[in-house]
């Protein structure tokens, strides 16, 4: 069991009360009610404190927050009591404390105990009642006083959402011994977490408490649907030692791929000439459409890319980058043996006479890391965006009724329309991350579908 100390933890929220002196009524009417709450506004605006829920008493104050310095509560528990304290003794002719003495307060295990200790605090008091921070989260009122924690934002991408979902939580059957246990944890001031929560809190004091989760070793990486490449190995300092390498000069090997991964920071540049979608399917990924059903229409007869940018997807090969069974984390190089790029007569030698890396291999090496991080940026963009509900699929395809015929489908663009529905601190936060840029370059692209008919028609003739 934690021991019984104020422990402050980065991102961790604190479930705290402020008893009365002797059960005194310290909200005797409604303006106490609506003093304290004003001053209750002050001291978050003027705090490192982000409220989540609250509920005012007649003999007590209890609340939900996450303070943002190691001091920041205490400060603001401090600064609110005395205010408090000003205003009811010299309403009501007295002198002293009202307080039973200093708050009590629980660290709270986010992913396990936030919306319980939530739901605890806002059940508090019957729904009708004033002063609870019910009004926000239940039903989407403003409060000023309130600050979503990030995972009631994850709820929903919509304000309307995530009152939806909350209130299917705040709704559910009460589980009795969950409140019990919340209750006894604020009442001892020992942690609202589990076992191994606690455990290691008692380890590393003061020191970020998340974890990530072991889940099952990643399988070994491969190009599923697409042909590019032939034959992936490992690399192999022994097993290639004689190999060369010749330049890049042809995507011939490309022909025949009729959609490319794409990296976030590459949509505006690719976007410029084709249309670049979503691939249909829980793990939605950016793709650029390049083939309306035959040949890749953005590589010429020459084995030339048609416009001055090369997605990086084509400029890595024939390497690429693979995660071992054994350790996950490991990284190894793979190469398309059997493309014509490799040479035992010319070309630039893999390796060195003594077996170390060239400088050929090791470029190779810094652009796959490289290209492996930003996807996993662009995987985790495009996660959040399907998420978020926006994605509708589509398909191109020519003609209508019985002679329609499809060309290309399994893959999604983002509706307008939903984007715009999106609650704004959503919105704001993609500006503020880029993702908006993205989108915007995304939609922009759409149009680039007819440049791919008009392509294919001078091709053809």
């Amino acid at each position: 069991m934690a021991r019984k100390v104020r422990v402050f933890v980065k991102d961790s929220p604190q479930h705290v009360i402020l008893k009365s002196l002797d059960k005194l009524a310290i909200f005797r009417d409604k303006s106490d009610y609506e003093t304290f709450m004003e001053i209750l506004k002050e001291s978050v605006a003027k705090s490192a404190l982000a409220v989540h829920s609250y509920v005012l008493m007649p003999h007590f104050f209890e609340f939900l927050a996450t303070p943002l310095s190691e001091d920041a509560l205490s400060k603001f528990m401090q600064s609110l009591g005395r205010k408090y304290v000003g205003y009811f003794n010299k309403k009501y002719s007295r002198v002293g404390t009202i307080w039973e003495g200093r708050y009590k307060s629980s660290l709270v295990e986010s992913e396990r105990y936030l919306f319980g200790v939530m739901v605890y605090i806002e059940k508090i008091a019957p729904k009708e009642h004033l002063f609870c921070s019910i009004h926000k989260n239940l039903y989407g009122k403003k409060d000023e006083i309130l600050s979503y924690h990030d995972l009631y934002k994850k709820l929903g991408f919509t304000d309307e959402q995530r009152v939806q979902k909350y209130s299917k939580i705040f709704n559910s059957h009460t589980d009795s011994a969950k409140e019990s246990f919340i209750k006894r944890c604020l009442e001892k001031q020992s942690v609202t977490g589990s076992e191994d929560f606690v455990k290691n809190l008692e380890q590393v004091m003061g020191v970020s408490l998340r974890t990530k989760e072991r889940g099952r070793p990643k399988k070994e990486e491969k190009e599923k649907g697409k042909k590019m490449y032939k034959n992936l190995v490992i690399l192999d300092k022994e097993k290639h030692k004689e190999l060369k390498i010749n330049p890049l000069e042809s995507l011939s090997f490309a022909k025949s791929v009729a959609h490319i991964p794409l990296l976030a920071n590459e949509v505006a540049q690719v976007g410029a000439a084709f249309p670049v979608v979503f691939t249909a399917g829980d793990k939605p990924e950016l793709t650029v459409i390049v083939s309306l059903g035959s040949e890749n229409l953005a590589i010429n007869e020459d084995g030339k890319w048609i416009t001055s940018y090369v997605p990086s997807y084509l400029r890595k090969y024939p390497f690429s980058l693979a995660s071992t069974k054994e350790n996950p984390n490991q990284k190894v190089i793979l190469i398309d043996e059997d493309s014509s790029l490799f040479s035992k007569s010319k070309g630039k030698q893999l390796f060195k006479k003594d077996g170390e890396k060239s400088e050929t291999i090791q470029h190779a090496i810094d652009f796959l890391t490289s290209y492996d991080t930003q996807m996993n940026v662009t995987q985790n963009v495009a996660k959040l965006i399907a998420q978020s509900g926006i994605l509708e699929a589509r398909e191109i395809s020519v003609g209508e009724g019985e002679e329609k015929k499809v060309l290309v489908n399994g893959f999604q663009v983002v509706n307008r329309e939903k984007l715009n529905a999106l609650s704004d601190d959503i919105l704001a936060d993609w500006v503020r991350k880029g993702i908006m840029s993205m989108i915007d370059a995304h939609l922009k692209s759409l149009s680039n579908i007819q440049a791919l008919f008009e392509i294919a028609q001078k091709r053809q003739s």
